[in-house]
């Protein structure tokens, strides 16, 4: 599985749902901030990117937290 896939089956995880789309927005997937927060922090310290100089209102959709953390990799 691939690092970016690993990561949507973690959102997944913490939204408690079966699977994610890239489409779908982090607000509808039931989560609210700090668990977004507390998943930026592990996939920082999992994956080695960094989001501190990051505009987190930009992160609308899985694809967007997806997009920023490929530019990463």
């Amino acid at each position: 599985m691939d690092k970016l896939e690993e990561i949507k089956g973690r959102l997944a995880a913490v939204a408690h749902k079966d699977s994610v789309e890239g489409s779908t927005k982090l607000r509808e997937l039931g989560i609210d901030s700090l668990d977004i927060v507390e998943l930026l922090l592990q996939l920082e310290e999992d994956y080695g990117v960094h989001f501190d100089d990051m505009d987190m209102s930009a992160l609308v959709t899985v694809q967007d937290l997806l997009d920023a953390i490929a530019k990463q990799l």
